[in-house]
């Protein structure tokens, strides 16, 4: 409720970063991954592509006409190489390779989002690194940059804590259960168990 002489706000709730990203994105997202951050490409006639960062991977989502979609993912870990160039007017361009030889590449993204990426993607790994790793990174005139990581064999990296599975529920016990908050009449409850004694 407006209290006398409060102005209305025009501002609307920020929109989470899940938001601004094509619907097949969030279908494909584990339990507790969160986006961190993304680069998309510059298109005219077709769907842009996607490198997402999550707190668990990085994604590739190739977005198609009707509803078809490309995802891929390399967990953080899997990183063998990364690199990346930052062109003097208007575009950049980032590729990544993992141990298994997939490669994503994403050209024409917006040279003024790939800084933050990088950096993001920096303190994302390190967040599961024993050692601190750190890109080359190289400035030019004209604000023209390069960032480049190989991964070293020795790296070694924290686990992070998984996601507890919920212990599978006893049929019988849940059975009993059911007949017990009323759910199931006695005769269904019987009938349900002579099925699950004959298992």
């Amino acid at each position: 409720m407006l209290k006398i002489g409060e102005k209305m706000s025009n501002t609307s709730p920020k929109k989470s970063l899940i938001d601004e990203l094509p619907g097949g994105v969030k279908k494909n997202l584990s339990p507790g991954e969160e986006i961190v951050r993304y680069l998309k490409t510059f298109e005219v006639t077709e769907k842009p592509d996607y490198i997402i960062l999550t707190n668990q991977r990085l994604v590739y989502f190739d977005e198609k006409h009707l509803g078809r979609f490309a995802f891929k993912s390399i967990p953080l870990q899997k990183l063998l190489q990364i690199k990346a160039h930052k062109g003097a007017i208007i575009w950049g361009e980032i590729s990544f390779k993992s141990e298994d030889g997939t490669t994503f590449v994403l050209e024409r993204v917006n040279r003024g989002d790939l800084e933050g990426f990088i950096d993001a993607l920096e303190a994302a790994y390190n967040r599961i690194a024993v050692e601190p790793v750190s890109m080359k990174h190289q400035g030019d005139l004209l604000g023209m940059a390069e960032w480049e990581y190989n991964k070293p064999e020795e790296t070694v990296f924290r686990q992070l804590p998984a996601e507890q599975p919920k212990p599978v529920e006893d049929p019988m016990h849940e059975l009993k259960m059911r007949f017990i908050r009323g759910e199931i009449s006695e005769e269904e409850y019987k009938a349900k168990l002579r099925v699950l004694e004959e298992k």
